[in-house]
């Protein structure tokens, strides 16, 4: 199988040690242009550099907090630590001095390097197949950066060509395209690559783009647009928003590009352990070997030095060192998880006091199997243990024969050890577990893994999956009319993850679906964005965390709500696009700033 990763290695080590008769003739610190684009080793390590620059996730610093920042501005879970960049950029006011701070992407440098490979490769003299694929590679690239910028900041300069210095001040300095001709400009690269890539690699390679990942790009961008024309706003001509009139063509586009994906038999949803919906969709994110699902994933092998700490961050205290019980999960989003019979997810708020009392599989074990598996909650299983959260314990004590309150987290409950507890019941759960809002993100963390001391581990994160491109076609088959295409391609994600089947089909279930399937994948704020709801959803509220008090005898929980946040946020309507900055117009004039800043 081609490894990305260590091709990059044998690549990088071939340009510097093996290219004897480059090396001989060049200066040894740098790779004459001429050189690159004569070999196919020098060409892939060039290329495998623009895959490592594209933002295919949010990373961020050595620790990797910042995987966790979708999931904190979209309200999904917030960190531990307010300190730490998720809850920091969950209450950014945003504005022009500081421009979009964590979530900038103004990738023109990466863009450069990739219109540069483009020509190079394009004027070399290998065989023109294989230089037809590394452009249609690049330009894969390309279209990804460009559909992460016009989510940003609406219309953005297309620019396709390598700028000299010499070149006219008016292309050196190009102004804004329509967030129209920038979603246009994506769909018809996206096109035009998927004639060219290949439909599969050897042992399907999802690290590298076949013709279905171009054409899932496609179906997610073409989406966008079409709720951008739908739910927005024109502003300055176009340069963010998107006539009304163009929703219906950029749905259809969304339709048509996911219907392709969809006629491809190989790719399918996963449902290797179809007997046991909680098992099957947690393995669907650490299962690597020939999953059908993925269409797209960024590959990582903390062997190699390329690994990452989700792992380590998301296991919750008392399995793992270092840090761990890191995204605490909102019980707002918690509500959007039904029942496994179909009933609705949401109990009413007031029902949460500290008179009643709950069995923690009455309030969590009989969810959506997709919650089961992507959330950790009290008492669920992981390595062989149960997890616990309970903030104090209620016991009678055997020596006196009173009721008593623990709220140790190394006093065991008298009498505890058994079949249900075999470590014993502790009067407190670890405080990481318990101190923010009494559930954590489970997803796409492997259970197989032992703590690590480099807190490092190698699993891929999948950009495109084929349950994406099912909503996608539900969405746009819905705000086409075609109302019984949306339920059937719903009723397929909710058969795989054991839900009942939806008779009929609205607006308000195709977003649930969204939510739920996708949470913790970096969906929902854009998600929430291009609906132009987040005002309703995320505006001047403090999300919700739950407080568990532990009955030993009864073997219930009293639970009660508290604010899980310090604050409420902030979002306005100028927010569905963040601010270019100050900085940014002042270097290029013809910059105009997003509306409303």
């Amino acid at each position: 199988m081609f490894d990305m990763k260590k091709a990059l290695i044998v690549c990088m080590t071939f340009a510097l040690w093996g290219c004897s008769k480059v090396l001989d003739i060049q200066p040894l610190d740098r790779i004459s242009e001429s050189a690159l684009f004569k070999d196919k080793n020098l060409i892939e390590a060039n290329l495998l550099n623009l895959y490592d620059k594209t933002r295919f996730q949010e990373l961020g610093n050595q620790e990797n907090f910042r995987m966790g920042n979708l999931a904190g501005i979209g309200g999904e879970a917030r960190p531990f630590g307010d300190w730490q960049d998720p809850f920091i950029v969950s209450f950014r006011n945003w504005d022009v001095s500081t421009g979009a701070g964590l979530f900038d992407y103004w990738a023109y440098n990466v863009i450069r390097e990739i219109n540069e490979f483009i020509a190079g490769v394009g004027s070399s003299t290998l065989e023109e197949p294989y230089k037809v694929q590394k452009i249609a590679e690049a330009r894969f690239l390309r279209g990804f950066i460009y559909h992460q910028m016009v989510k940003r900041f609406g219309g953005v300069p297309i620019v396709t060509k390598v700028y000299k210095l010499d070149d006219p001040q008016e292309e050196l300095f190009p102004a804004r395209n329509k967030e129209a001709e920038v979603y246009d400009f994506i769909g018809k690269e996206m096109d035009e690559i998927a004639q060219v890539l290949p439909a599969t690699y050897p042992d399907r390679d999802y690290g590298r783009p076949t013709k279905f990942a171009a054409l899932a790009l496609k179906s997610r961008a073409m989406l966008y647009a079409g709720s951008i024309a739908q739910f927005g706003t024109v502003y300055a001509d176009g340069i963010t928003g998107i006539p009304s009139s163009e929703a219906t063509r950029y749905y259809t586009a969304a339709l048509d590009a996911s219907q392709q994906i969809m006629n491809q038999p190989t790719i399918a949803l996963y449902n290797k352990v179809p007997s046991d919906p909680v098992k099957n969709f947690g393995q669907l994110f650490t299962d690597e070997a020939q999953n059908p699902e993925i269409i797209f994933a960024v590959r990582w092998d903390a062997k190699l030095l390329k690994g990452h700490s989700w792992d380590n961050l998301c296991t919750p205290a008392g399995f793992s060192s270092g840090w761990n019980s890191n995204f605490g999960v909102f019980v707002d989003l918690l509500e959007l998880f039904d029942f496994q019979d179909g009933g609705s997810g949401v109990i009413p708020r007031n029902q949460f006091v500290a008179s009643r009392t709950w069995r923690a599989d009455s309030l969590f074990g009989r969810r959506d199997p997709r919650f089961r598996a992507s959330v950790f909650y009290p008492e669920c299983t992981w390595q062989g243990k149960k997890v616990f959260f309970q903030t104090s314990t209620i016991y009678t004590n055997p020596a006196t024969g009173l009721r008593t309150t623990s709220t140790s987290e190394t006093f065991m409950i008298p009498n505890s050890v058994s079949a249900e507890f075999p470590d014993g019941f502790f009067g407190k759960g670890p405080l990481r577990n318990t101190q923010r809002t009494g559930m954590l993100i489970r997803k796409r963390v492997d259970e197989s893994l032992l703590p690590a001391a480099s807190g490092q581990s190698s699993t891929d994160f999948i950009v495109f999956r084929f349950a994406e491109i099912l909503l996608n076609y539900a969405e746009a088959a819905f705000y086409l009319n075609r109302t019984e295409d949306a339920r059937t391609a719903i009723n397929r994600v909710r058969q795989r993850a054991g839900m009942p089947a939806r008779t009929a089909i609205t607006e308000a279930n195709i977003r649930q679906e969204r939510q739920v399937e996708l949470a913790f994948e970096e969906h929902r704020y854009w998600d929430l964005r291009r609906w132009r709801i987040a005002e309703q959803v995320l505006h001047n509220r403090r999300l919700q965390g739950f407080d568990f008090v532990y009955d030993f005898d009864t073997k219930r929980y009293r639970v009660t709500l508290k604010n899980a946040e310090s604050q409420a946020r902030t979002f306005l309507p100028r927010h569905y696009y963040f601010p270019l900055g100050i900085g940014r117009t002042a270097d290029n004039p013809k910059l105009i700033e997003n509306p409303l800043y």
